[in-house]
């Protein structure tokens, strides 16, 4: 840090907004490879590795592909339309758990502090 702090110069003619900028600035570029980037950790409302949902989505996407590489006939339309609405309606039980389990939480939550 001190060779960092050797290039940030006090110039007489800056304000003291420019100089806490300045050493901000020093200070973020001497940190930044030590710290890293910041992670970002978002929670999901589904697990990626639900077998169910893993089903689900492998047959929607087969059916998807045969309307694509065949004859489009009734039946594989409404196979396709059959494995989407399943898909649909799985995805959004899972949203609608996870949503519910959320507002607990932070119901709990809420009851602990006060």
């Amino acid at each position: 840090m001190g060779s960092t702090l050797a290039q940030w110069e006090k110039k007489e003619s800056s304000t003291p907004d420019e100089e806490l900028a300045a050493l901000q600035q020093v200070v973020y570029n001497t940190a930044k490879p030590y710290l890293g980037k910041p992670e970002r950790k978002h929670q999901d409302w589904f697990d990626p590795n639900d077998q169910e949902l893993q089903t689900l989505m492998s047959r929607r996407n087969q059916a998807h592909q045969r309307v694509l590489h065949t004859r489009s006939t009734r039946s594989t339309t409404a196979a396709n339309n059959d494995a989407c609405r399943q898909l649909q309606k799985r995805t959004r039980a899972l949203k609608s758990d996870w949503w519910e389990r959320k507002a607990v939480e932070l119901q709990r939550a809420a009851e602990e502090t006060t």
